[in-house]
């Protein structure tokens, strides 16, 4: 081999090593990179599933209170449903009681003495509905207030009829007292703790 030859084995031999080299250190950084690429990798893949598992606890616990939520309030609508009917019912039951004279006539008589009293003058004037102004005969009603209250007082009788289920408003001659004493309104009075005591005794509320 020439001395040329030689002299131009050993610089591509040199070149090849140089290459070589240069390959190897970039095969080496690349790995390097690769592994440094994967534990970020990792780590965000973690850091992801942690905040999607966080993410989807949050979601449960809102979707589970949202469901209590909503159960409750069914629950409180159909305990309002079944009170209201308890109420209807108690409202038709005294409706029945206001249509049975024998009955509805003491409670009358004792709610127009109450109303009288009350109103504390000596002349009352006596409203009620249509249909106790039709049916009762007023004259026995006025001698049965006038033993219970066992005082003078003139009872005048209004021929306008009032708005209510039954009861009275007595008021003075003028209007500018009035008592009243109906049905509706002693209902509507009691109906807080009707309400109440139907709760304690459906729900043990």
């Amino acid at each position: 081999m020439s001395e040329t030859s030689k002299f131009t084995e050993d610089i591509l031999a040199a070149a090849r090593a140089k290459a070589q080299s240069i390959i190897g250190e970039a095969e080496n950084q690349t790995r390097q990179a690769s592994e440094e690429a994967k534990t970020v990798i990792s780590r965000e893949v973690g850091e992801i599933i942690q905040n999607a598992r966080a993410d989807a606890e949050a979601v449960k616990r809102r979707e589970i209170s949202e469901a209590r939520h909503r159960s409750k309030l069914q629950e409180q609508k159909e305990k309002s449903t079944i009170l209201s009917e308890v109420l209807e019912k108690t409202r038709n039951r005294i409706s029945d009681m206001a249509r049975d004279q024998t009955k509805y006539l003491p409670y009358l008589t004792n709610l127009i003495e109450t109303g009288v009293r009350e109103l504390g003058d000596d002349v009352a004037l006596i409203h009620l509905n249509q249909a106790d102004l039709s049916r009762i005969n007023i004259s026995n009603l006025e001698k049965e207030i006038g033993k219970q209250l066992g005082k003078e007082c003139k009872i005048e009788w209004s021929k306008e009829p009032i708005e209510a289920l039954g009861g009275a408003i007595v008021s003075s001659i003028d209007g500018k007292a009035r008592i009243v004493n109906t049905i509706d309104q002693r209902f509507d009075a009691l109906e807080p703790k009707l309400l109440i005591e139907a709760g304690k005794s459906l729900f043990g509320e």
